[in-house]
Parts: structure tokens; C-alpha cells; sequence
């Protein structure tokens, strides 16, 4: 009896050590985990590096893991994480866009160009502290994209928010049912829409690097309508 646990053990080791192991980080690669130790090393001179796992899962004969990287320096906070994965494993089968009325049937919205949903709060340090970037993109793409922000909050909060600080998105307040549809629990929370409301791509634009991702997608759809 002692030999065939000792062998069901020593398989189970060999099966579990042989199997790959990825780190998804950014979208664009996976990392073996050498890759993500030396990735995590180089972050850290940084600041403080905060690492949570946020999914686990399988495909073919690897496994794949979403971590998700904050570093926390005197003055700025930086996020690493695949959210496009992240959001096409856990929120995508329940977004569907095309049939919210409250959305489309906005009088400043433009049904022939795509949209940038951005879902937020006001009391949402992160949320707020991307704002000026946002405004950034919503000035590049104003003429050829819908950008709107959606939030739970009451409308008279939000109209008290905006006359202290510039947010430059046709904003919908009083939403918490529709973000419930949405199942959008993680904010900010941003989505590419096309123009008919089908999604296209999750937007994480909290970094540099989901920044130019997020411009590579507007670019794409833009282009796609000429």
C-alpha cells in the first residue's frame, strides 16, 4: 500500500512539474515563470510590488495565470494586468450592448461611430486619477468617437463632481442596474464598442501600455468605417 501512494505521489509530482506554466501580464505575451521572477525583479526597483492572482486556468497542456501586479511608489500608483483575458473569461458573455436604449437613444450620441464606455464612480480614487488621461483620448477622438461614462451615482452627486473637475464624457448617472446587467464589479472598467453596440475589446487605461493598446483598437475601428 505504502508503494502505491509513494508511486501515485512521485507521478503526480512528475505530472504537476512537467505541465507549463505561463504568466499573462500585459496580453501581448506569455511569460514562463523565470521570465515573470525577472519581470517582477525589474518592477520592483519601482516601488512596492503587491501581487494577487486573479485566475487560474488551462488550455491544452499548460496552465496560464492572470496575476495582478500593483506598484506603489512615493507619488504614483502602477497596475500590471491582463484585463483583456481577463474580462474575456470572467464579464464578456454577459455584455451585450445592442439593445441598451439608455445608451443609444442619448441625444449627444452618434450612432454612426463606435463607443468608449468608461464605468466609474465618484468616490473611486482610481477612477478619478485617470480621468486626465481619459480627457486626453476623448480630445483625440472626439469627432469620431462616442465616449460615455456610465456610473451608479446619483445624477445631482455627479453634476456636483463635474463643476469641480473636468471629465469630458456624455456621462449617464443612476445606472446601477445596468452595470448590474453588465456584471461590471471592478471599476474603472472600460470597453470598445462598435457603432452598432457589439463589444470589440476591454480598455485598461490606467497605463502606458493599456493606453496605446486602447489607441490601436480606436485606430482599427475608426479606420474600418472610412
Amino acid at each position: 500500500m505504502k508503494k502505491t501512494i509513494s508511486l501515485f505521489f512521485i507521478l503526480f509530482t512528475i505530472l504537476g512539474f512537467s505541465q507549463n506554466k505561463y504568466y499573462l501580464i500585459t496580453g501581448d505575451k506569455a511569460l514562463n515563470e523565470a521570465a515573470y521572477k525577472n519581470f517582477k525583479d525589474s518592477v520592483s526597483v519601482k516601488g512596492k510590488v503587491t501581487e494577487v492572482i486573479a485566475l487560474v486556468f488551462k488550455k491544452n497542456d499548460s496552465t496560464f495565470v492572470l496575476p495582478h501586479l500593483e506598484i506603489k511608489s512615493t507619488n504614483t500608483v502602477q497596475h500590471y494586468f491582463d484585463y483583456q483575458t481577463y474580462f474575456e473569461k470572467i464579464f464578456k458573455k454577459n455584455v451585450n450592448f445592442t439593445s441598451l436604449k439608455s445608451i443609444k437613444s442619448n441625444k449627444n450620441i452618434d450612432t454612426s461611430k463606435p463607443y468608449f464606455i468608461n464605468c466609474w464612480f465618484i468616490n473611486c480614487s482610481p477612477c478619478v486619477a485617470e480621468i486626465p488621461d481619459l480627457n486626453k483620448l476623448q480630445e483625440e477622438y472626439k469627432d469620431k468617437v462616442n465616449f460615455v461614462a456610465i456610473t451608479f451615482d446619483d445624477e445631482k452627486l455627479v453634476k456636483k463632481f463635474l463643476e469641480k473637475r473636468t471629465f469630458n464624457f456624455i456621462h449617464l448617472s443612476n445606472q446601477k442596474a445596468l452595470l448590474h446587467k453588465m456584471e461590471i464589479s471592478s471599476y474603472p472598467t472600460s470597453l470598445i464598442l462598435d457603432k452598432e453596440g457589439n463589444f470589440i475589446s476591454f480598455s485598461s487605461y490606467g497605463s502606458s501600455i493599456g493606453q496605446k493598446y486602447t489607441r490601436k483598437i480606436l485606430e482599427k475601428l475608426v479606420n474600418n468605417q472610412k
